[in-house]
């Protein structure tokens, strides 16, 4: 039978210790991806293009409703433009990926925190070699 082992209290300290220099990318979330700035903006169109559709289309509900005798239930030419619309969108989406490495962490999820910064410039002033800006 084999006790476990204790605890290493250095290897403790240096887990703490690393932990300290860097955190999780605020722009990624720690996922290393963004939507790039051409999907995104695609995607606000498509989402305005949809509320407008609704908001068009419970207009038209409204007016159907309130018509006494049931009349032959036309779509609005508002309705038909904008569903036009939203067709012609949908025609136009971006031809590059939609996730692209985060700018801030360069695809790496963690960035560096002020210790982490720190301990960097340190090292650099000391002829160490970093890779790109921190």
């Amino acid at each position: 039978m084999t006790t476990p082992e204790p605890p290493d209290a250095s290897a403790e300290q240096w887990a703490r210790f690393l932990d300290a220099l860097e955190r999780a990318c605020g722009e990624c979330g720690g996922t290393g991806l963004v939507r790039s700035v051409r999907w995104r903006a695609w995607h606000e169109r498509a989402g305005e293009l949809i509320r407008v559709a609704q908001a068009a289309q419970r207009a038209a509900d409204l007016s159907h409703a309130a018509q006494a005798p049931p009349a032959e239930t036309e779509v609005p030419t508002v309705v038909l433009a904008i569903e036009r619309a939203i067709d012609e969108h949908m025609r136009t989406r971006p031809d590059e990926p939609e996730q692209q490495p985060c700018p801030a962490c360069r695809g790496t999820g963690r960035v560096l925190t002020g210790f982490g910064r720190r301990l960097s410039e340190v090292l650099a002033r000391h002829g160490f070699v970093r890779q790109g800006d921190p």
